[in-house]
């Protein structure tokens, strides 16, 4: 019995020794030995049941310091404004901008024109050479809206495209009064859905044809189209605070016989 009582003990000293040192708050190892210390609180405990490993990948990142909302671009613009008859109270009405924002402004009112007409001649490239534009904006299609295969004008909006030479632009939309046969849709897809303003969704006054909005209505309209600008491009179109004074180029095209 006492024999197993020594063998006992001599098992039992490392062990006894092992656990004292690992509680112990003073690191003094014995010589030659490397013991790590065992630190019970910082122990993990398991929790019973299903055994989950946590994905920290989602894990919330606070925000970096400093970052702001994007502002507006107070750059000057030299902007040339061109389209149909349906375009003339918005050019009108775009002077104010030009003049409240800084910008130069250019403009081209051809009556009675279409894609086909302005991509087939030289007038663009005429007012461009002149102008020297940075940015676009369009207004064409007045004429078109009943054409019974508006697909056959893409190749016209496509040649329009490459006269701007990769400039920004905004292709206005027309505010249809009876409807069309699908020239507005096609044209969105062409230009591409961030440089179309769908005018479709508007309620304007119109003038005694029945057509063509009021100077009042289209001066409402250019407001609505100043605002997305602004959003869509960053470019500095702040509302007007009076009309303008500065006389702004003003081409008035006759149509062609």
């Amino acid at each position: 019995m006492k024999l197993y009582a020594k063998v006992i003990a001599i098992l039992a000293l490392p062990l006894i020794f092992v656990v004292a040192y690992a509680l112990c708050p003073i690191q003094l190892p014995p010589p030659g030995w490397t013991l790590s210390k065992l630190d019970l609180k910082a122990s993990p405990v398991p929790s019973k049941g299903k055994e989950t490993t946590q994905d920290t990948s989602d894990s919330i990142i606070p925000p970096l310091e400093g970052t702001e909302e994007a502002t507006t671009d107070s750059t000057a613009q030299r902007i040339l404004f061109f389209g149909d008859s349906m375009a003339e109270g918005l050019v009108r009405r775009m002077a104010d901008y030009a003049q409240e924002n800084g910008h130069q402004l250019s403009r081209i009112v051809w009556y009675n024109s279409t894609t086909q007409l302005w991509a087939t001649s030289d007038t663009l490239r005429h007012y461009i050479r002149k102008y020297r534009p940075t940015f676009f904006m369009v207004c064409i299609g007045g004429n078109e809206q009943f054409l019974k295969r508006p697909q056959e004008r893409e190749i016209h909006i496509r040649k329009l495209m490459d006269m701007m030479e990769g400039k920004p632009f905004v292709w206005i939309g027309i505010p249809t009064w009876k409807g069309d046969t699908g020239f507005n849709n096609m044209v969105q897809q062409c230009v591409g859905a961030e440089r179309y303003f769908d005018s479709r969704r508007l309620t304007l006054k119109r003038s005694s044809d029945h057509v063509h909005p009021t100077f009042g209505a289209a001066s409402l309209w250019m407001d609505s189209i100043a605002a997305w600008m602004q959003g869509q491009y960053n470019i500095q179109m702040q509302k007007p605070t009076r009309k303008a004074t500065q006389k702004f180029p003003l081409h008035l095209l006759q149509p062609v016989k």
